[in-house]
């Protein structure tokens, strides 16, 4: 009878903390990912979100600003922003690489006038070969 509650205790335990791993899977971004748009001139450009989030305090909804809860799951920026501009989805919304541009280098100079630091702002600075 006690070895049963056991093994009832240690396959409850399990099954907890596999469903605990699963949903921190889902609500948990990638600590670095890259950003590669198709057929694009630049290099791809290697992006931090631990970095974005926990030391610059940036909000999800920054760049995943058509996201309802950015932390269950984000759509490619392509699906609105296309190469050469508006999707079916989203017809007025710029192109992909004016999209990202504006979003991070606004920022980044925003940044950089306000507290004195040196977030990249010119293209080898993000587009490293």
């Amino acid at each position: 009878m006690r070895l049963k509650k056991v093994l009832i205790g240690i396959f409850s335990g399990m099954f907890l903390m596999g469903g605990g791993y699963i949903l921190a899977q889902q609500v948990t971004p990638p600590t670095e990912c890259e950003i590669f748009v198709e057929g694009a001139k630049m290099a791809s450009v290697k992006f931090s979100h631990q970095k974005h989030i926990e030391e610059y305090k940036v909000d999800c909804k920054v760049c995943h600003h058509k996201e309802e809860d950015p932390t269950k799951g984000v759509q490619k920026c392509s699906t609105c922003h296309g190469l050469t501009g508006g999707t079916e989805k989203a017809p007025n919304a710029p192109k992909n690489m004016l999209a990202y541009h504006k979003n991070c280098i606004d920022c980044h100079q925003k940044v950089n006038a306000e507290q004195g630091k040196a977030a990249p702002t010119k293209c080898n600075e993000c587009h490293k070969k």
